[in-house]
């Protein structure tokens, strides 16, 4: 059953993914959104998560709170209307209506861009702070309270805003004079975005969390992010999920992975926090090249000491600790692994394992879908089913699985268990950025 489980545990690293998403983290009074493929508006709530063309207003004493996953902020005034036009790691394009926004712009990265389009210009930001207003007569008002807005008139005028610097921009009119704005503004916003801020989000992603913690967590994890990328697509069961993942380096000899699964009626994330030998180098493939290694006439360099897992629908949780260890025999240095501690709702399985388990096949052909089964010696159960699948949701013959390789596919393990009273815990993952980050090979 070790063999079981420590089998588990490689097998659920190798696939998962990132795609920018937006938080709602908080709604005061009335506000609505709107997707792209449905006309009726519906109402906004706190931790909800919104894409790519999504529509979102807000009512007279109304306001909206939004964190992008770059750790962007963005606060929606009342009366106000956005589009989220354009929403990927690489572009973000906000179209502001009507009403009045401000931004607190995240560091963008080096060929990456943040705009925000209104009837009558285009700003342009880099790493900053300000506000844009648009008002009745489709005028817009820029007010910069930190680093550099370049504006652009849609007759190709453009001009650069600094610090405490504010312009206002008449349709059909040419660019008019920046002018200086009051002090008591200028501290005033601040205080509001960095109160906001304050208190609103989790440090870190950890089991025992709300599916609006985790999305907070991770959106603050992610601004230091080393590797983060992600995709949508249909699971074994025909269902849209979105994946989400991201690497981040708690401390030196530490890295830490976050899977998120969105679907739309549940939601189940995974962490994988990994503590080696030794502080890991700033290549982190260095390091984890040596994660496949099982024995040599040297020691290897770096290795596991420590591999903590925990997957969760924010109801139930799985979570297992392993142990790793170099030890020498005559000439040969090997590694070692024990499992030390397995959990499922916080009752410890470590010492109610079996010797025996079962294997089945419920869909498709060896290696393609299986069923590992146990039976604890408290008569509790626990099932675990890994589905190899395309972006369809299809399971690939053995001959296609085995033409085209395990990187081709994406892998999907199904988390069951006594203790879940029907519940399951349901993780998409795709090989991308584990081989990006090193660990594993193509």
């Amino acid at each position: 059953m070790k063999k079981f489980l420590c089998f588990i545990f490689l097998l659920i690293f190798s696939s998962l993914a990132f795609s920018a998403s937006v938080v709602v983290l908080k709604v005061t009074g009335k506000v609505f959104v709107k997707s792209p493929t449905d006309e009726k508006w519906i109402k906004c709530y706190s931790g909800q998560t919104l894409d790519e063309n999504y529509v979102i207003k807000t009512e007279a004493k109304s306001k909206v709170e939004l964190l992008l996953f770059d750790g962007t902020k963005i606060v929606v005034s009342e009366k106000s209307e956005i589009i989220l036009s354009k929403i990927t790691p690489q572009e973000k394009t906000i179209q502001q209506k009507i009403g009045k926004t401000r931004f607190k712009v995240s560091k963008i990265q080096q060929g990456a861009k943040f705009e925000t389009i209104t009837p009558t210009a285009v700003m342009s930001v880099r790493g900053t702070e300000f506000s844009v207003f648009v008002k009745e007569d489709l005028s817009t008002e820029v007010k910069v309270f930190e680093g550099i807005v370049s504006v652009k008139t849609l007759a190709g005028e453009t001009i650069d805003l600094s610090v405490n610097e504010k312009i206002e921009i008449l349709p059909n009119l040419p660019l008019p004079e920046i002018k200086k704005f009051e002090k008591q503004d200028f501290e005033e916003t601040k205080n509001i975005i960095k109160e906001e801020m304050k208190d609103v989000l989790i440090p870190e992603v950890r089991m025992d969390m709300t599916k609006e913690q985790v999305q907070r967590a991770a959106a603050e994890e992610l601004k230091l992010a080393e590797y983060q990328q992600g995709k949508s697509l249909i699971d074994v069961w025909g269902n849209r999920v979105r994946i989400e993942e991201y690497i981040i380096r708690p401390r030196n000899d530490q890295f830490k992975m976050v899977v998120l699964n969105e679907r739309a009626h549940r939601f189940d994330y995974f962490i994988w926090l990994a503590t080696f030998n030794k502080d890991l180098p700033t290549d982190l493939t260095l390091a984890t090249k040596w994660l496949s290694w099982k024995e040599g006439t040297v020691p290897p360099e770096y290795y596991l000491k420590e591999s903590y897992s925990g997957a969760s629908n924010t109801i139930d949780k799985v979570e297992w600790k392993l142990t790793g260890s170099v030890i020498q025999e005559n000439s040969l240095y090997k590694y070692k692994q024990d499992l030390i501690s397995y959990k499922i709702n916080n009752n410890e399985k470590i010492n109610l394992i079996p010797d025996t388990m079962t294997i089945s096949y419920p869909k498709g052909e060896k290696f393609s879908a299986y069923t590992y089964s146990v039976v604890f010696k408290d008569n509790t159960w626990a099932k675990e089913s890994y589905y190899w699948i395309d972006d369809n949701g299809i399971v690939p013959s053995k001959k296609d699985f085995v033409s085209k390789g395990l990187l081709s596919f994406n892998q999907e393990l199904v988390f069951e268990a006594s203790e879940f009273e029907g519940r399951t815990i349901d993780l998409v993952v795709e090989p991308k950025i584990f081989v990006d980050s090193g660990i594993i090979k193509k």
